[in-house]
């Protein structure tokens, strides 16, 4: 497929659990990009372009498919919007070896760039039944454990 590079210019703060990496849109222009039709918030059916999620934790050394077992199992992704909206996803929701959908930051719907309210990156989850997971306006992804002290 043929997918047009990201117009805006975005840009992401990524914590890989040690520092803060700051990713621009030369550096997101880089990375392989995807492709997912879903139905938006407005309940029609739109073609969504982007980078899978998964891409951009291998910048954060993220462990992935057959390494992501045991200990591992517990990391999570916390993203944070512009408003400071934040969701989690478990690393293994992200991980193609465990999920056939994509999850992916998108930059462009129906072909053209995310408008000012959504963008200019918004992460879109293809296959959840709501969109409160579908966070606009996206700005910093933490890679992180989750943990709780025992009883």
């Amino acid at each position: 497929m043929n997918f047009k590079p990201l117009i805006a210019a975005p840009s992401l703060r990524l914590h890989d659990g040690k520092e803060w990496k700051e990713l621009d849109a030369a550096a997101l222009a880089k990375l392989p990009r995807a492709e997912l039709t879903a139905k938006a918030r407005d309940g029609k059916e739109k073609r969504f372009s982007g980078i899978p999620l998964a891409e951009i934790l291998k910048l954060a050394g993220a462990p992935s498919s057959d390494t992501l077992r045991g200990a591992e199992m517990n990391r999570v992704v916390l993203l944070t919007a512009a408003d400071n909206y934040q969701v989690v996803f478990s690393l293994a929701e992200l991980d193609a070896s465990f999920r056939k959908q994509n999850i992916i930051l998108a930059d462009q719907v129906d072909g053209k760039p995310l408008d000012d309210f959504e963008g200019p990156l918004m992460v879109v989850v293809g296959d959840e039944l709501r969109h409160s997971r579908w966070i606009r306006q996206v700005k910093q992804l933490i890679l992180t454990r989750a943990s709780a002290s025992q009883p």
